[in-house]
């Protein structure tokens, strides 16, 4: 190794390489990386992060000098620009609205139980107080790059992945502000001697990240939404400038530019559909971003700082494991989750990189701090940060798989049986009343907007009087058709006490699903009717959703084996 190392230096001399080729070492070192980890059936991730220890100067040193790290530094923080921006738009409410509930129960307890045991076990190691705080706030953060590249590599879908992904926002959105909060109280403590004084100017501080990333990011997507939807201005063109806009207002404002890309994601997430539609933009250059930045991350890692404090690194890393892991599953059985989903989201949220080595930067530029501390603090999370980007995809992988959501990240016959388009306690007068509700839940969940409510509610009613929707069996599938739209699109609601539907066996209905199809889309309506009527006549089927207490509950039965022959793949 020392013999390569030599000939490198000898061919480049003293001359500072040109960018373009560094981002090309990077690039091929992360693809030759990848398709090792490919053969050898690792995480590709891990094979881009080590291809990147190799040319960087814990091995070739091909790369690696401070002025080229500092020249790729913009195309690491687009890169995690972009990757908030996504997962923003994951926190979308008409995808979360029935699973808020155990998404900010995992959070909130996963990060509480993390900081924690990361501040206890900290004191146990007797590390003083400062130190200690320091090292809790910076262990909330769950690198979103990881997880969302391995989400994107396997092709995972489901209420598994959606929940993880919003646990990550909301993991990044608390640790930044945990973190700005206790850099205060911590500065107070040096600067004066006492914390309690500088409660209000901590709360301020927090409100000013919060409030001001909050409207900047829904000020560049409001404008973001009124220029996309003109002709003349490029969809591609006008997200990368946004992004790029992100990140130098909130560089020149002092704001997290993670924490304002992340919002941007939301407005675009949760305004409209051409909106929504923007979050795909970018795609064609997430797999050549995503391979420069694990890559940059591994010649970036600080080997050298794992050796000086590796028993100390140790040492943070097990704590945040077990925090991580205890408080999620804590999290997920007081948020009612299905047994599956807590289980694996204990060993999902490992993976700690871009944000925990932004906030080290942040402290490391504190002068009321004493330099020894921010000194240990920043060799401790950077050894603990190169451990997890190395051992973390294994375990984040190991729950996706486990998770049996991997592959499905495909077109379904039918796409409408997810969670969020599925409610369990529907109570009607009548059938009438019934079909309204559920086209309210229609209007609500999806992106009907070239038809306003009553319209769709009359071309359902329509249909209905012309002759029952109603199966038997407690079944009816009502239906209508609008002249145009994305695909065909629907609800299914659970009504436990009943309704008159004038069924052809008298019984009453307690499962009702409501399809909306365009009028372009009439022989795959026919393909829908006749699964989803199948489907639910299987006895053992029809009642395991019928008794099923949630919409997650409902979505793991056709999830189910039984359930897989129906509603199959379309490639």
């Amino acid at each position: 190794m020392e013999a390569l190392k030599t000939i490198f230096e000898t061919i480049v001399g003293s001359s500072e390489m040109s960018p373009f080729l560094v981002v090309s070492i990077l690039i091929l070192a992360g693809v030759l990386g990848g398709w090792l980890a490919g053969l050898l059936r690792l995480p590709h991730i891990t094979g881009n992060i080590l291809g990147g220890v190799l040319v960087g100067p814990a091995c070739l040193g091909v790369i690696g000098t401070h002025s080229e790290m500092l020249a790729l530094q913009p195309l690491s923080t687009f890169a995690m620009s972009l990757i908030a921006v996504s997962i923003g738009g994951h926190l979308s409410y008409r995808r979360i609205h029935n699973s808020i509930r155990r998404i900010i129960s995992i959070s909130i307890m996963e990060v509480t139980v993390t900081v924690t045991v990361v501040i206890g076990v900290a004191r146990l190691f007797h590390m003083d107080w400062p130190m200690s705080l320091m090292l809790g706030a910076i262990s909330a953060a769950t690198a979103p790059a990881t997880t969302i590249a391995l989400i994107r590599e396997l092709r995972c879908k489901g209420p598994f992945v959606k929940t993880l992904v919003s646990v990550v926002a909301l993991d990044n959105i608390f640790c930044i502000l945990l973190f700005v909060m206790t850099r205060t109280f911590v500065d107070a403590y040096f600067v004066s001697g006492e914390t309690t004084s500088q409660i209000d100017d901590a709360l301020l501080l927090s409100a000013y990240h919060l409030v001001g990333a909050l409207v900047l990011g829904i000020a560049t997507g409001w404008v973001s939404r009124k220029l996309v939807s003109k002709p003349k201005f490029h969809d591609f063109s006008t997200i990368f400038v946004a992004i790029m806009v992100c990140d130098g207002l909130a560089a020149y404002l002092g704001l997290s530019p993670l924490l304002v890309n992340l919002f941007f994601g939301v407005y675009l997430g949760n305004s409209s559909r051409v909106a929504e539609k923007q979050l795909t933009t970018l795609e064609p250059l997430e797999p050549i971003l995503y391979i420069c930045f694990f890559t940059l991350a591994g010649a970036s890692l600080h080997l050298d700082s794992m050796l000086e404090v590796g028993g100390l690194a140790l040492v943070y890393f097990a704590s945040r494991f077990i925090g991580k892991g205890l408080g999620a599953a804590l999290g997920g059985m007081m948020g009612k989750c299905s047994k599956r989903l807590w289980q694996n989201m204990s060993f999902s949220l490992v993976p700690q990189a871009g944000i925990a080595i932004g906030l080290v930067v942040l402290l490391d530029g504190d002068e009321n701090m004493p330099r020894e501390m921010t000194n240990a603090v920043g060799a401790i999370i950077l050894a603990a940060v190169t451990i997890n980007e190395i051992v973390g995809p294994f375990f984040t992988k190991a729950a996706l798989l486990r998770s049996k959501e991997a592959g499905r990240d495909r077109q379904r016959l039918v796409e409408f049986l997810a969670e969020e388009f599925i409610t369990v306690d529907l109570r009607a007068l009548d059938k009438w009343d019934a079909i309204r509700q559920m086209v309210a839940f229609l209007m609500r969940t999806h992106r009907v907007e070239h038809v306003s409510k009553e319209e769709l509610y009359q071309t359902v009613v329509e249909r209905e009087k012309e002759i029952s929707t109603a199966l038997g069996h407690g079944i009816a599938i009502p239906h209508g058709h609008i002249k145009k739209g994305p695909a065909i699109q629907g609800v299914l609601a659970i009504c436990r006490d009943g309704i008159d539907f004038d069924a052809p066996d008298g019984e009453s209905v307690k499962l009702i699903m409501l399809i909306v199809t365009p009028e372009d889309q009439k022989d795959m309506h026919l393909k829908v009717l006749a699964s989803l009527s199948s489907m639910v006549r299987d006895e053992t089927i029809r009642s395991r959703i019928i008794a099923a207490i949630s919409p997650e509950d409902a979505m793991e039965v056709f999830e189910s084996e039984e359930a897989r022959g129906y509603n199959y793949f379309l490639d």
